[in-house]
């Protein structure tokens, strides 16, 4: 939902500083968030604080082609800046630049229909058959509510639509090297949300769902060309910064433990380096009466792959 209050309603904010003054003044709301006063004052506040890096960013908004479907997405991205973003140990101008990154690069990978699509939470870039006969499928979106942790999103669906995982990153540049930056990862937390997991995992051959979205990614990343891919630990998620202390208990996920047995290894600066291929076991080392169930692992994740593929068309 957007509004633009005023008489020229089909007319966006052209310049950094009118968008500020619009959003401050609540005559541009691209969410429902910009109607509370007090986020629109704190908005400003900060801006005033930081105005070289809220300029900054704002002037990269009104210059994309996407501008009004970019915010319709992410209405918070006028003050990303503004709070610890994608890990708690970067810098302002790092995020900032991050960001710019991220939306500079994604549309010309994607191409217009599909990154509208994106943007719109509307892109399937995955469906297959589980074991049971259901129909799961991969989406990549942009959820706002995941946009502490990233600006993009690939998500797992079981047959209902319920999720049950997703990792939100953000496309960067990092040491001159095109960078898949992890912000989060999560299953579901549901109630019921041990019950779905195992459920998914017997439906997907023995694949944990998390290990699916992470083999899915490495797809992304090699059909993006991505370079390095990093992720945030248990102590360098966002999370951990002062800000967000008591939002520390939404980590549910040991994120060092995945990592790790993935492959992953810690780095100087407390995130994990992780590999840019997948890796699988030869069959010939699988005890042979396991290896009926691998040849299906490997075949479904080969399926995923290939679809991936014919939706992104990168």
């Amino acid at each position: 939902m957007h509004i633009l209050s005023d008489n020229n309603s089909a007319i966006l904010p052209a310049t950094p500083w009118k968008l500020c003054l619009s959003l401050f003044q609540g005559k541009y709301a691209p969410h429902e968030l910009w109607g509370v006063r007090k986020f629109r004052n704190k908005f400003m506040l900060r801006s005033l604080v930081m105005p070289f890096s809220t300029h900054k960013l704002l002037k990269f908004i009104t210059t994309h082609p996407s501008y009004e479907k970019i915010l319709s997405a992410q209405p918070r991205l006028p003050c990303r800046l503004h709070r610890p973003y994608l890990t708690n140990r970067l810098s302002r101008q790092d995020c900032a630049q991050a960001i710019i990154w991220h939306y500079g690069m994604m549309p010309r990978l994607l191409g217009a229909d599909a990154f509208n699509q994106h943007l719109d939470n509307r892109l399937k870039v995955a469906e297959f058959e589980v074991k049971s006969g259901d129909a799961y499928y991969l989406s990549f979106i942009a959820a706002h509510r995941l946009d502490r942790e990233g600006e993009a999103s690939l998500i797992l669906h079981d047959a209902d639509g319920e999720m049950l995982c997703e990792i939100t990153f953000t496309l960067c540049e990092r040491a001159g090297k095109t960078t898949l930056m992890i912000g989060g990862i999560q299953g579901p937390n549901s109630e019921n949300a041990q019950q779905k997991v195992q459920a998914a995992t017997k439906n997907l051959y023995g694949i944990f769902p998390k290990k699916l979205v992470y083999e899915a990614l490495i797809t992304m990343a090699n059909l993006f060309k991505v370079e390095s891919i990093v992720a945030v630990s248990n102590e360098t998620h966002v999370y951990q910064s002062l800000r967000y202390h008591n939002r520390q208990k939404r980590m549910h996920s040991d994120y060092n433990g995945f990592w790790e047995m993935v492959g992953g290894t810690l780095n100087a600066e407390g995130y994990y380096a992780l590999a840019c291929e997948s890796s699988r076991k030869p069959m010939e080392s699988i005890a042979s009466k396991k290896r009926a169930e691998y040849r299906r692992r490997y075949d479904l994740l080969d399926d995923i792959a290939l679809k991936m593929h014919t939706a992104l068309r990168v």
